[in-house]
């Protein structure tokens, strides 16, 4: 399962499979900037001659990108065109029938009553779509919208993706956790950085998904694939963790430490009796049972033995 979530993973940065809308979900601590630019990077010398790379820029210079050394890219402004605009664009620099891949770095940008009706006409039978989407953001489609059932703008991105990767920084950065839950805006030391973790989710036509969780390398331009093992070992090695019995159940499952140090002084009877500590002999194993006063035996009683 590793190998085979791992080649999925290429193939598709590669276009060597199609999945027509790539989903690319960041956070304020990591960008998925370097994850979109590994898709220019990975097809900018590819032997498809009709290839057709088209990079829809509301955040990026044209400037900035000119290190790809993508000759086969053209960037288009889009910060001053509108929707319409921005497909009649797309449509006169690649033909239906052509293979493309459109990239998109940041569909924010875009209103919010109006982001899938200017996703749909960029997802073509032969082209593929891949877009950043910020998290987490207000969706304003609830505030101006009189439909409040009405799925929010992130539920509907996520029905129609059929990729979809969310990039958060690898825990080796020096990030303050308490900033991040607090909601503050600053940015700590180590984010955005071009070693981050991915988690991985490819819809197949037969509706099963495939998922897995990466570290991803841009300066290296690999994909490391992270057992669930290894995560699941290193979670539970760290002993009394709560965190991971939380929000299992409806009652409370975790313990105070007061509770703790009651547990580790009860004296357990069978741990005695495997010591040899009861009534002076070693009986192993075996269930011991010691007669009080008040018990009220009766010798010719067979059903009286309580070994």
């Amino acid at each position: 399962m590793q190998q085979q979530t791992g080649l999925i993973l290429n193939r598709l940065v590669s276009l060597k499979d199609v999945s027509p809308f790539v989903l690319l979900q960041d956070v304020p601590t990591q960008t998925a900037k370097y994850v979109l630019l590994e898709f220019a990077y990975r097809n900018r010398e590819r032997q498809i001659s009709d290839l057709s790379i088209i990079f829809l820029s509301f955040e990026t210079s044209a400037r900035s990108l000119d290190w790809l050394g993508c000759r086969r890219m053209k960037v288009v402004p889009c910060h001053r065109l509108s929707p319409t605009a921005i497909h009649e664009k797309v449509s006169s620099l690649v033909s239906r029938d052509q293979r493309s891949l459109v990239l998109i770095d940041s569909l924010n940008s875009i209103s919010s009553n109006g982001l899938t009706s200017f996703i749909a006409p960029l997802i073509r039978p032969y082209s593929t779509l891949v877009a950043i989407y910020h998290t987490p953001t207000p969706d304003r489609s609830n505030i101006t919208s009189p439909a409040s059932y009405a799925p929010s703008l992130k539920t509907q991105l996520l029905y129609l993706a059929t990729t979809i990767i969310a990039v958060s920084p690898n825990p080796v950065a020096d990030i303050d956790e308490e900033d991040v839950s607090a909601g503050t805006l600053l940015v700590p030391l180590g984010a955005h950085s071009r070693l981050c973790q991915l988690q991985f989710t490819h819809r197949r036509k037969s509706g099963r998904a495939v998922e897995g969780s990466f570290e991803f390398d841009f300066t290296a331009h690999e994909f490391t694939f992270i057992p669930e093992r290894a995560q699941v070992t290193s979670g539970f090695a760290m002993g009394n963790d709560d965190s991971l019995i939380k929000d299992l159940t409806t009652f409370n499952l975790g313990m105070t430490e007061k509770q703790r140090i009651a547990r580790d002084g009860v004296d357990l009877p069978y741990l005695a009796a495997q010591e040899g500590e009861v009534m002076g002999a070693t009986v192993g194993g075996a269930i011991v049972y010691q007669f009080e006063k008040e018990d009220d035996y009766d010798e010719e009683d067979p059903y009286e033995d309580p070994i």
